[in-house]
């Protein structure tokens, strides 16, 4: 288990880093365009279009990297006052549909990069492919469908081993 807890956590470094590369550049470019239009009455042209595809593929890449850690929002009024073997029954339902959920959503976007590229779809005003930006936002569903296998994994093991707390935490006592 330790050897998968490693890959997943591997994968989702250099995607983490390549999403903070996205924003590092959103960052350059768009105080460019705004400097331009203030001060040259000029603005850059195609900044939208690369935001828009770019902050998607910021999102997606640290997707993964953010389930790890556990810094999603979980409302957990209800859930906390269950007994434990009730929340470990939930956690694990709500892994199974949401790995599910997931990995059908990592297949199709999988499809929908390959009809991208197969017809060679450009933005409008650049005239960029938009086929990288969404494979690797494909790539990054799917290293978060590998974190939320692993978060299925974990929560079958403490459902069956009768709640007892490993070293990860979970999302309804923290």
């Amino acid at each position: 288990m330790q050897l998968m807890k490693k890959i997943v956590n591997g994968l989702n470094i250099p995607f983490l880093k390549i999403s903070a590369i996205l924003i590092l550049l959103m960052m350059f470019i768009t105080v460019a365009d705004v400097a331009g239009r203030y001060f040259f009455n000029r603005p850059i042209l195609g900044v939208f279009e690369l935001t828009r595809f770019g902050l998607g593929a910021i999102v997606c890449a640290a997707l993964g990297f953010s389930q790890i850690n556990k810094v999603h929002i979980a409302i957990n009024i209800f859930v906390s006052r269950l007994p434990l073997g009730w929340q470990n029954i939930i956690e694990t339902f709500n892994y199974l549909v949401a790995f599910i959920t997931f990995a059908i959503v990592s297949w199709q976007m999988f499809a929908y990069t390959g009809r991208l590229y197969i017809s060679a779809q450009v933005t409008s005003v650049l005239g960029v492919s938009i086929y990288p930006f969404v494979l690797i936002s494909a790539l990054g569903v799917v290293l978060f469908t590998l974190v939320l296998l692993w978060d299925l994994v974990k929560a079958i093991y403490k459902l069956f081993s009768r709640g007892v707390e490993d070293e990860y935490s979970t999302h309804w006592n923290s």
